[in-house]
Formats: C-alpha cells, structure tokens, sequence
C-alpha cells in the first residue's frame, strides 16, 4: 500500500519525480510510493487508481519545476486553472483530506504566491516547502519522509535537546576533522568552550564542548536574521540544531553533538555543509571578494 504519493507534471519535473520515487521505496522497501507511470497498472480505471492511491498515501509531494504554473493546453489556458487538471485535482483532495502536502522546488523553481494559485489551493503557499537541487537534498526529503512515515518529529522531547537519533553517531578523530575542514568548510574552526548543562532530572554540571564554529556576516541586521530563520526548515529535518546567536549583522553558530557528550560528528560537518549552502546563494550575505 503506497504511503508517499508523487503529484508533478510530466513536462516540467519528471526527473526529478522518478528519482525521488527510486530513493524513497529503496529506503522504504518498495511499493510505498505512488508514481502515475509506475503505479497504475494495464487495463486499471485510472481515476479511480488515482483516488485509490491519494486515500492511502499519509504524505503527499507536490513537484514543482519552473513550468508547473505556466504549463498549458492547446487553447492557451493555464492548467492549474481549469478545475479537471489533475495536478490541481490531486492537490485539493490532499489539502481539504489534511494530509501531510510537501512542495518541492526543482531547477530554482519558488513558491508561487497564494494569489496567484486558484482559491482551492491557495493553501499550498503557505506549506513550507524543500528544494530538489543534488544528491544531499534528496537525502534530506527522504530522511525527513521517514521520519514522518515512522510517526514520529524530528527534534520533538520534553528536554533542553533533542531525542536521540536510534543510532548514535562516532565521535571524528582530530585528523578527520582536519580533513573535514578543508575546502568547502575552510571558514569553520574547532572551538572548545566550557558551559553549564542541565540533565532532564534538573542536576547541573560544567562540562567541556568541542565543536566546529563559524561566523557569517551580513548587509543589514535583517538579513541576518533571515538567514536563520531560512535554515530553521534544514536544522529539523537533519534532527540537528545549533548553537547559535546574533548580534547586529552577524550570526554566530557553534556546532556540537550533544548526545555524544559534546564532540563533533559528521552530523556537525553535514549541517556545515548545509549552512555553507545557504549562505553561498542568500542574497543578503556579504561575501568576501
């Protein structure tokens, strides 16, 4: 039974659609997602097939590439308008049946804004969306998927952090994180500071953090600020948070596993990629010539 349905049109994100339905039922086990081509079989009632799988599926992707708004019919007529286009179809019954809708944006795609989109999915602007661009941004999707299908959030407990992930990572060796911070991490240093930190039973002790550290830098303080609540979305699916603060147009993040007692893992280097990402096409970061 398909559990993750994938909406696209075919002339604008089919790439991108079957990757994402490969990766996924590879992570999933197979048969869990619904791609029109694969998963209506010869001589099924299409509609009907459709219907079927959009009952099923507990989270519904919504591609979108740089000609979803703009495709047309032969009479010159937007297709999201027409109330029997089935790309619009699928995304009412997900939305009005409350299901779990993710739009993901391929080819630097954007949101289209809710004025622009007929009354009965307006909504859609407002989901917060995931970008398609390499190989890590699909890890990112199914990994956030996963999570989701498995009934459980990211990040979610009643503590200062977050539940520990079911496996917890190795601590990196001084030389790998040497390694590590060649290249596209050549701005991050390792910081060694000393803080209070608090159990979930409320007893307090000073303990050693080691982690990777950056400073970004910024136009205005408003971008600033911007940048980290852009990032807020990445920090939740990878289930790993900063260490962070600004101050004026600055943004200081600090990097640390803290259920590894406080020292770097790859989890720390993955999301310094992901900062790094961010910030190389932020439109308010002041880069360095």
């Amino acid at each position: 039974m398909e559990q993750i349905f994938i909406s696209y049109r075919r002339e604008d994100a089919a790439g991108e659609a079957w990757l994402l339905e490969r990766e996924l039922n590879e992570q999933l086990g197979g048969a869990s997602v619904f791609l029109d081509t694969s998963g209506v079989e010869p001589g099924a009632v299409w509609p009907e097939r459709l219907h079927q799988a959009l009952d099923n599926a507990s989270a519904v992707l919504v591609v979108i590439g740089p000609n979803w708004m703009t495709a047309s019919d032969e009479w010159a007529r937007r297709r999201i308008d027409l109330q029997d286009d089935w790309v619009r179809r699928e995304i009412e019954e997900s939305l009005n049946a409350g299901k779990h809708v993710v739009p993901i944006l391929t080819h630097e795609a954007t949101m289209p804004p809710s004025d622009a989109l007929p009354q009965s999915i307006s909504e859609l602007s407002s989901r917060q969306a995931m970008k398609l661009r390499d190989a890590a941004d699909v890890a990112l999707i199914v990994k956030h998927l996963i999570y989701l299908l498995q009934g459980s959030t990211p990040g979610r407990s009643g503590g200062l952090y977050p539940r520990p992930a079911p496996e917890l990572p190795d601590p990196l060796s001084e030389e790998k994180i040497g390694i590590a911070l060649r290249g596209v991490l050549s701005q991050w240093s390792v910081q060694r500071r000393r803080s209070e930190i608090t159990s979930t039973r409320g007893e307090g002790s000073e303990r050693e953090l080691i982690g990777l550290y950056r400073e970004y830098r910024f136009h205005t303080f408003e971008g600033a600020v911007s940048f980290m609540h852009s990032t807020v979305a990445g920090c939740d699916i990878m289930n790993h948070h900063p260490t962070w603060e600004n101050i004026w147009r600055t943004v200081r993040i600090f990097l640390s596993t803290w259920d590894i007692d406080h020292r770097i893992s790859d989890r720390d280097v993955q999301l310094a990629k992901f900062f790094e990402r961010s910030y190389e096409t932020f439109p308010a970061a002041e880069r360095s010539s």
